[in-house]
């Protein structure tokens, strides 16, 4: 099983190279163009239990597609990255109060998030699925109605749930790696998650079952602070790069077996030949 790995707390932000704003957000200078909290180095909120975008490996180093995306564009910009583990909504409120330069976990694109944090271009485009075990017969999201459903606090499934099943009775967990233990316990009736990440649970613990899945209305992507223009600019100049030399559909493959969604290639066109048969 995978180990519940405890999530830090936020981490105070340390004195970067030049000047600061009121939110303890360095300003871009000579030394420093993307103003980032410490020049040379992206300060990085993660997770350590979302895979395939963002989890800990046995040691305890973040892996996933997100981090692999991350570490590339780093190093295509000449920069280090310090991995800080938290939650979403850790990771959110550590944006705007100038304790991370990136969030770099499968984040979905929600018009509420987007009041406070700026997103790169998408990286993915994923389904929102319902996790129950092989013991459950339900096979629709209303039949989960009046039942006990798990989702993670602050995330775009958590959100969705009203919608999705109105009538559920939500339970709430800082983890995916909580509610999922809670759900083979028997402690909830199903978990609310996104569709890579229901897959991923289901190769580790055969007692789990897809029940339903369904397209989402919007892109997965990374965070920065708002207003972080050179640094965004900077991210998506590279992800685009790495879209043009196959890098970005080497690290898809790795970590997906599924075909990139319709939205993603009109995101990125180049994607259509690398990915032949897609539609």
């Amino acid at each position: 099983m995978l180990a519940l790995v405890a999530l830090s707390g936020l981490v105070l932000p340390l004195a970067g190279c030049g000047s600061s704003d009121s939110a303890g957000t360095a300003k871009a200078s000579s030394g420093n163009p993307y103003g980032l909290i410490e020049a040379g180095t992206i300060r990085s909120a993660t997770q350590t239990g979302q895979p395939p975008f963002a989890y800990a490996e046995d040691s305890g180093k973040p892996t996933g597609f997100i981090v692999d995306v991350t570490d590339e564009a780093a190093k295509r910009l000449g920069l280090k990255v310090d991995y800080k583990a938290t939650s979403v909504t850790g990771s959110l409120a550590g944006l705007t109060a100038g304790q991370y330069d990136l969030a770099s976990s499968g984040l979905g694109v929600t018009a509420e998030r987007e009041k406070s944090v700026d997103f790169t271009k998408p990286l993915f485009w994923s389904t929102v699925t319902v996790l129950t075990t092989s013991k459950s017969t339900i096979s629709t999201f209303d039949g989960f109605n009046g039942k006990r459903v798990g989702v993670v606090t602050g995330s775009s499934q958590e959100a969705q749930l009203p919608t999705r099943i109105p009538k559920a009775q939500p339970v709430r967990f800082q983890t995916q790696n909580a509610a999922v233990s809670q759900l083979l316990n028997g402690s909830i009736d199903a978990f609310l998650v996104g569709g890579p990440d229901a897959t991923e649970f289901m190769k580790q613990y055969p007692g789990l079952r897809q029940a339903v899945s369904a397209p989402v209305d919007h892109p997965t992507s990374m965070a920065v602070p708002k207003n972080h223009t050179a640094f965004l600019k900077a991210l998506d100049k590279e992800i685009g790069a790495m879209v043009a030399d196959g890098s970005y559909a080497k690290l898809y493959r790795k970590y997906f077996s599924t075909r990139p969604e319709p939205e993603l290639l009109a995101a990125w066109p180049a994607l259509k030949s690398q990915f032949p048969g897609s539609k």
